[in-house]
């Protein structure tokens, strides 16, 4: 599947390491046996039987050789150093949360580092600065980021409603992330009539302005602090409720979000405070401490060289109905992994996620789908999300 792995989404973890492993092993006493079988030696035990056999043999090593790989991404993939190690820091930081004081025993070195890797990850294509970038975020104090928002003017979020044609239920995840597409950096809501009543569907943008000063959007550098500080509430956050507000969703309805990069933030935010939620797809969102229901089916779609999903300071939990799709995006000469978070980037790997055989992937992805099955279409609109200074 061109390099996309996938893991989660399943009752239970089918293989521990050790066990993949041990099959590895079986798996290259095969590959010595079968070797053995061409030696000279061995040969002239059944002339005959053996040039049967020297025709089947070298396919043979090359499909256990590819097993013996396939085992090898399976257990990086599930039980990586670099999974381990950022869920212990994840556990640095939940003390550093829970007891600020200890915020005082980090070094400026840290604080530093964090730019420095950003800068890094910014002009490579490995893995390596982002892992270094989830590592390193994961020593920062989070509350710190919510304070230097404090420090702003007071602002208030509006949406200013625009007219949308009415659209076809979506029947693929690419079909959902398409829609996503766009440099509108509005959000789009779309409601459906189904077997199990009105569903919404809720599409929420990513960060519309990167400047320190901001701008008119609320889908701003600073809602990416407040989300990311652990706050109660950002702009961008306040323009999603006014959106759905404006749609007329109601406590009956039922929710499907998606969101990229930002936008998959707030979406989590929405999950995890409505219960009428039961869908959630994000992109290249850093989601990894939300805690989300625990029956809600997720999908997190991620390139492993793009550092935005890095900067939770963790990897998605392993549970049943939470699935993370990660491929590490093959970037042109001259591209940076700035290029990695690209929004048609991640639509063309969700084109790769729809054909996936994965079983974890395959049972969220037909949950979230699901609740479409036999949809009409109602209703589209789009609201701009916007701010005022307060």
């Amino acid at each position: 599947m061109s390099g996309l792995i996938s893991y989660g989404g399943e009752a239970t973890v089918v293989a521990t390491r050790s066990e993949i492993e041990r099959i590895t092993g079986e798996l290259t006493l095969v590959q010595r046996r079968l070797l053995d079988e061409l030696q000279p030696m061995a040969q002239l035990a059944g002339i005959l039987h053996h040039l049967q056999l020297d025709l089947k043999i070298p396919e043979t090593l090359v499909r256990l050789g590819l097993q013996r790989h396939g085992c090898f991404l399976a257990s990086e993939s599930y039980f990586s150093g670099d999974a381990q190690i950022a869920h212990q820091l994840n556990n640095l930081a939940e003390a550093l949360k829970e007891n600020p004081w200890l915020s005082r025993l980090i070094p400026k070195q840290a604080w530093v580092a964090l730019g420095a890797t950003t800068v890094l990850a910014g002009f490579t294509n490995t893995n390596f600065s982002s892992q270094v970038l989830r590592a390193t975020s994961s020593e920062i104090p989070k509350a710190k980021l919510t304070f230097l928002t404090r420090l702003l003017p007071g602002e208030i979020a509006r949406v200013e409603p625009i007219g949308a044609s009415k659209a076809p239920p979506p029947r693929s995840i690419s079909a959902l992330t398409n829609r996503l597409n766009n440099d509108s950096g509005n959000i789009r809501i779309e409601s459906y009539q189904t077997v199990k009543g009105r569903m919404v569907v809720v599409y929420l943008p990513g960060t519309a302005n990167w400047s320190p000063v901001g701008g008119t959007s609320a889908f701003d550098l600073r809602s990416n602090l407040d989300l990311i500080g652990d706050a109660q509430n950002s702009n961008s956050s306040r323009a999603a409720h006014a959106a759905m507000s404006a749609f007329g969703v109601g406590p009956s309805d039922h929710l499907i979000l998606v969101g990229y990069s930002q936008g998959g933030l707030v979406a989590a935010e929405l999950a995890r405070e409505n219960p009428n939620v039961i869908g959630l797809v994000t992109l290249g969102s850093p989601i990894a401490n939300e805690r989300l229901p625990h029956n809600l089916s997720v999908l997190s779609i991620e390139h492993s060289n793009d550092i935005v999903p890095a900067l939770a300071g963790d990897t998605n939990p392993l549970t049943e109905n939470w699935v993370t799709a990660s491929k590490h995006l093959d970037l042109k000469a001259g591209q940076t992994v700035i290029s990695a978070h690209d929004i048609a980037a991640y639509v063309n790997t969700s084109s790769e996620v729809d054909k996936s055989n994965d079983p974890g992937l395959e049972r969220i992805r037909n949950q979230i789908l699901g609740n479409l099955d036999g949809a009409e279409a109602l209703e589209s609109k789009e609201f701009r999300p916007l701010k005022a200074a307060s």
